[in-house]
């Protein structure tokens, strides 16, 4: 079965976009851009994944990048380097918020493949641009930007069904910088995406 218009524009929004999904959730995370389609498998059946094995978040990679404002020794990349502290809060939280969404919704979230109605979710953060550096005691609006890639394959075969990757807003108020309120922002991306995915599942139920 390929894919209709309304379940493209599903996955069109699926980790993008500014409404809130569920009446219930305190999120509110603003300004986040939908993701671009780079792939999409049109001969796809999503309806027939009930379990989804969510991959680690993929941040070991990522490059951190000085804001446009700063100049001279203050765009050092060893500066704005992630420390294995930073990689190891987004990888729980990101897990965590999957697995919550997702299991509210009926959806088991599985650590092994095993059977052919398994979805893998992998997501890469390729880069992150924080406003404003760990301890500057300035006014940023939210985090800062991130770009993701976002994968879906089938668990068995690994086939690809849809890559989509973009830039996204983290957070939209302005606030003092603290490392508390950078996590939340993050947090509530995360939530976020949580929420989009298990809608995605849902609409092709």
């Amino acid at each position: 079965m390929k894919y209709s218009l309304r379940v493209l524009s599903v996955l069109l929004c699926a980790f993008g976009g500014a409404t809130l999904l569920h009446a219930e959730s305190h999120v509110s995370v603003s300004n986040i851009q939908t993701l671009k389609p780079y792939f999409i498998n049109e001969d796809a059946e999503l309806s027939r994944y009930n379990k989804v094995f969510v991959d680690n978040l993929k941040v070991i990679d990522a490059r951190v990048i000085a804001p446009p404002w700063y100049d001279g020794d203050n765009k050092s990349p060893k500066k704005w380097r992630l420390s294995q502290k930073d990689i190891q809060f987004l990888r729980e939280s990101y897990r965590t918020a999957m697995i919550e969404h997702l299991n509210a919704g009926g959806y088991e979230v599985v650590e092994a493949i095993e059977s052919d109605d398994v979805i893998i979710l992998d997501i890469e953060i390729i880069t992150l641009m924080p406003y404003a550096r760990k301890g500057e005691n300035v006014q940023v609006r939210g985090f800062g930007e991130l770009k993701a890639q976002a994968t879906l394959r089938d668990g068995l075969t690994s086939e690809l069904l849809a890559i989509f990757e973009g830039v996204q807003d983290v957070g939209s108020e302005y606030q003092q910088n603290s490392r508390m309120n950078s996590e939340n922002s993050l947090k509530e991306l995360f939530e976020v995406w949580g929420m989009r995915m298990r809608k995605l599942m849902d609409d092709n139920r």
